[in-house]
């Protein structure tokens, strides 16, 4: 639809909710009436929602089409793909309720002004309105008031159940709550800190009591299977990378690969060209607990036309109803640029990822990696030294903020939290990780 006014954008919104979480939408769509939406395809569209609902029938895409019509299926694709975000059901409705009775109160006071009647007819026309608006402002609040108390209850019941949240087993970590079904987390940070090598370890971490997929958008599957084994076996990637193994290190990697096929519950995968809808599937294929995508900025456009922040914003929107959908967490690797921090600090923050389409404002929790200053660039070898760095949660819609001091090595790949220590083997040397890691 070109040339959209206000409302029916606000009708748009909330078709586009109702289509994509038709069970939440359903106490919705029952409050509502086709009276409500524009005479023509928008009237048409809702009466088949709403004719499905209450018949207790699957409302879909293409079922909706079918009983609206086959001419309105374009405008049905468009409403789901162009929901602003399905979080805000109430909020649509609200809108769409707040614009009929505006609509009905202006039919009504143009019909009063052409009727010629007296002042007295023209009263009571005028307060039979009003009584029509108090009407549907009571049933407002009357709803209102009653869904209060349906989640009031659905809340104190749900302080029963066990925990979902997913855990790493780093409790610095895991206090924050982050890795919640349905949550979308950022995870950014400058290039050269380190980001890909923490969500490594996050992922190698879940993956010993969680489903992981791993999607890697800059490099192949192999060389991010490498930085698994350096850290595994703590054999320095530099000597992996140029094939300058002994062969005790041989032995350790083949020790590694057989305990690790044992452990894993992991699924790595290289993709170039991969739009949101070839993540969709890979997740509706694979049925992750948990997701990284490393990293958003490489995910193409489904629409080649659209500027870079409408594809940023359309890729956030559909991960976050993806997780909704799935019942599953969604990590997003963002790569900031190298002069995107302001004022030098030891952390980006919120405001360097506004202006990146919905980055932030779609996600439920954001983490920052600690910007490495240049003297750290050199290169550790086969050692158990490490780069100061840590972690910054700087958005946590379910918990609070903070930071977490931690150790990276980079030879391996590495990172702990700070004061955790390697496994030792008999002679108190520290040696290979896995299972452990």
């Amino acid at each position: 639809m070109d040339k959209q006014t206000p409302q029916q954008r606000h009708q748009l919104a909330f078709l586009g909710a109702a289509l994509l979480v038709p069970d939440k939408a359903k106490v919705n769509i029952m409050r509502m009436s086709p009276a409500m939406f524009d005479e023509g395809a928008l009237r048409d569209i809702f009466t088949a929602i709403y004719q499905l609902c209450f018949e207790g029938k699957g409302i879909d895409p293409l079922t909706v089409a079918c009983r609206a019509g086959d001419q309105h299926r374009q405008l049905i694709v468009y409403a789901a793909q162009t929901c602003p975000s399905v979080s805000h059901l109430d909020d649509y409705e609200t809108l769409v309720v707040e614009d009929w009775r505006q609509r009905l109160l202006q039919e009504a006071i143009a019909a009063a002004q052409l009727s010629g009647e007296s002042s007295d007819a023209l009263c009571s026309r005028l307060r039979a309105a009003l009584n029509v608006q108090d009407a549907i402002a009571a049933q407002q609040l009357d709803s209102s008031a009653q869904e209060f108390d349906a989640v009031l209850d659905r809340t104190v019941k749900a302080l029963r159940d066990p925990d979902t949240t997913l855990k790493t087993g780093w409790a610095q970590v895991d206090e924050f709550g982050l890795l919640e079904r349905t949550n979308t987390v950022v995870l950014a940070g400058r290039p050269g800190c380190g980001k890909t090598d923490f969500a490594i370890n996050l992922a190698a971490r879940l993956s010993k009591k969680y489903r992981v997929y791993y999607l890697t958008l800059e490099e192949t599957d192999v060389k991010l299977m490498s930085r698994i084994l350096s850290k595994a076996t703590r054999i320095d990637a530099g000597r992996m990378r140029d094939k300058k193994l002994t062969t005790q290190e041989y032995g350790i990697i083949e020790h590694a690969k057989s305990a690790m096929q044992r452990h894993h519950n992991m699924v790595l995968e290289d993709g170039s060209n991969m739009t949101v809808d070839g993540i969709r599937a890979r997740l509706l294929k694979h049925k992750p607990d948990v997701a990284f995508i490393d990293h958003i900025g490489l995910i193409s456009a489904t629409d080649h036309r659209a500027k870079e922040y409408e594809r940023l914003s359309e890729i956030t929107r559909q991960l976050k109803v993806m997780a909704m959908q799935l019942g599953i967490v969604i990590v997003e690797l963002c790569q900031l640029n190298r002069q995107v921090v302001r004022g030098g600090g030891a952390y980006a923050t919120l405001a360097d990822l506004r202006g990146s389409g919905t980055i932030e404002q779609d996600a439920n929790g954001v983490i920052f990696v600690r910007n490495l200053p240049a003297e750290t660039s050199d290169t550790l070898h086969d050692t158990n030294d490490y780069r100061e760095s840590g972690i910054l949660v700087g958005k946590n819609r379910g918990g609070g903020l903070g930071e977490v001091r931690m150790q990276w090595r980079p030879q391996y790949h590495d990172w702990l939290p700070d004061g955790a220590v390697y496994p030792q083997d008999e002679g108190g040397n520290a040696g290979p990780v896995f299972p452990e890691t």
